[in-house]
């Protein structure tokens, strides 16, 4: 606890006597001056002691001796009498009550070496308690993170400043809160974050505002961040604090470098927490918890983006997952199917996840922005986009961007597209060769040279199969409608 001048009011020996001001300022040194103008040697929060030998007699000299020590933000004065003034000047008095300084009676046979030393013993004591509790607290968070790991940690930190703590990872995504579930001490942290949650590197900063004293440490061990510690308190930190805060971020680093536990963990939960949410496991109510404890806000319009490529859906998957790890600020859902890999971000994130994912035997499909309700559609639209991409030879296809693949997000209207498809596609079923050319043919507007390119034959090859399709299916493929059912059909295939 700092040194106040309560505390000097005890010491009987010292026989002080309060005249005005707050007996709970707080004294941060003690020096005795005998200057008119002694603040060019003065640095705030002192006692300034004096026996007034060098004081004006003039009253409005004396209230400018006040007017100056205020103005440089001296803690008080401790005024000797019975040497150079019998009594208390009233004119210092009375200035001292008007600036709010305490003003302190030091009677003669009091030196004030001895007020010096007073609080520079209480000085040494209150640093000797501070050194104690560092370390009793660096101790007990220490054994916390022995017992409970990230969340142990967290749990002492808050008990030992008196704060709401919270621990994200590189997504933002809570990886322990005390006291709470950590959620809108995490929003606030998003929003002083802003876009230097991608700045590369160290970072450190805080805030004051309204609701307190925020502070944000990036956590990470050689340059690499993994996650960040936020504490709020009502006041600014001191000394003190900042060591256990510095010390707990050390030891938050160093559990955050042990990454294959805790990111296959994660991972895991990623997966389940969509797989869920695709059978249709959890409503959007019941959702809206872990999906923001993984980064995503209530509010935050959604896109599925389905990820196609030359590996296994698992390898896939695998590899996806290390891309967007590396993303900071970009929350995700990610889970592997044998079609690809099915990936969740926020809509506003979903160029990183294009330039991340940007290796050239990837193809991606990308539905319309929904919500966590509409997921099952919107993974049906990115596999329609994906189809797309693939058939038209493109890294990327975005469902908005299409047409008639729209009209299958509806489960009424793609069953009765399915069933005209059945029907038209029947004779065709044991000639996969001409489904893949009606489907190039189409797809390339009815021209026979590029569709012919497209499939790698002559244009004379792939006129005898249009005309075979129109043999076999009875359907004139110069008929506008007719391409166009056939179309459907095609692309209800592709679902």
């Amino acid at each position: 606890m700092p040194v106040t001048v309560t505390d000097l009011l005890g010491l009987p020996q010292l026989d002080l006597r309060l005249v005005t001001g707050d007996p709970g300022a707080v004294v941060r040194w003690a020096h005795a001056v005998e200057l008119v103008d002694p603040t060019p040697w003065l640095a705030g929060g002192e006692l300034v002691l004096t026996t007034g030998l060098r004081l004006p007699r003039a009253t409005q000299a004396q209230r400018d001796y006040v007017d100056r020590l205020a103005d440089t933000g001296v803690t008080g004065i401790g005024f000797g009498t019975g040497l150079g003034h019998a009594r208390m000047p009233a004119a210092l008095a009375g200035q001292c009550e008007a600036r709010g300084l305490v003003l302190l009676e030091v009677p003669l046979p009091t030196p004030f070496l001895a007020i010096i030393r007073a609080v520079a013993d209480a000085l040494a004591r209150e640093r000797t308690a501070s050194v104690q509790r560092v370390l009793s607290a660096q101790h007990r968070i220490t054994r916390s993170a022995l017992n409970g790991g990230i969340t142990g940690i967290v749990r002492g930190l808050a008990k030992a400043l008196d704060a709401g703590v919270v621990v994200a990872d590189v997504h933002q995504t809570v990886l322990a809160a005390a006291p709470g579930d950590g959620t809108a001490l995490l929003t606030r942290v998003r929003a002083e974050l802003g876009t230097r949650a991608r700045t590369p590197g160290p970072l450190g900063l805080s805030a004051s505002d309204e609701d307190g004293h925020l502070v944000i440490q990036s956590l990470g061990a050689g340059g690499t961040r993994r996650g960040w510690l936020a504490a709020a308190t009502r006041q600014e930190l001191d000394h003190v604090d900042q060591l256990l805060l510095t010390h707990a971020a050390s030891l938050l680093a160093l559990e955050l470098e042990r990454p294959r536990e805790v990111v296959e963990a994660h991972r895991a939960l990623r997966a389940a927490v969509l797989g869920t949410l695709l059978d249709g496991g959890l409503t959007a109510e019941a959702a809206s918890r872990p999906l923001r404890h993984l980064g995503f806000a209530p509010t935050d319009r959604v896109v599925a983006i389905l990820v196609q490529g030359s590996r296994s859906h698992l390898a896939l998957a695998q590899h996806v997952a290390q891309l967007l790890d590396a993303e900071p600020g970009c929350p995700y859902l990610l889970t592997g199917r044998p079609d690809g890999v099915v990936v969740v971000v926020r809509a506003a994130d979903q160029e990183t996840v294009v330039d991340a994912v940007s290796a050239a035997d990837l193809t991606l499909g990308i539905s319309g922005g929904t919500t966590a309700a509409g997921l099952p559609a919107a993974v049906r639209a990115a596999g329609y986009a994906a189809a797309t991409a693939r058939t038209a030879r493109r890294r990327v296809a975005r469902f908005g961007e299409l047409r008639l693949p729209a009209l299958f997000a509806d489960d009424a209207v793609h069953g009765a597209v399915t069933h005209l498809a059945d029907d038209l596609l029947a004779p065709l079923q044991d000639h996969p060769e001409l489904i893949r050319s009606l489907d190039v043919f189409l797809n390339h507007n009815g021209s026979w040279e590029t569709a012919s390119r497209a499939l790698g034959v002559h244009r004379h090859t792939l006129r005898h199969r249009i005309a075979r399709v129109a043999e076999l299916t009875g359907l004139d493929l110069d008929s506008a409608q007719d391409r166009a059912a056939l179309l459907l059909a095609l692309l209800s295939r592709q679902r």
